[in-house]
């Protein structure tokens, strides 16, 4: 039986001093590079009241026999 991978879903969570609040970015493009990921949460960052203290990246994926 082979195994098919379906393509999951990436976010980006920003995460601010204290860990009282996170912000998600949700349904980025799998494919989007680190440093495309990295400079999108410095900018919204940004906008944020809370200094950032952490940026994850997150993947989810399905698998299908």
């Amino acid at each position: 039986m082979t195994v098919v991978e379906n393509p999951g879903s990436l976010r980006i969570v920003l995460s601010v001093s204290g860990g009282t609040r996170s912000e998600s970015i949700m349904n980025i493009r799998p494919t989007a590079l680190d440093q495309d990921l990295y400079d999108i949460g410095l900018a919204v960052a940004n906008l944020l009241t809370d200094p950032l203290s952490d940026i994850k990246r997150t993947m989810s994926k399905s698998y299908a026999a």
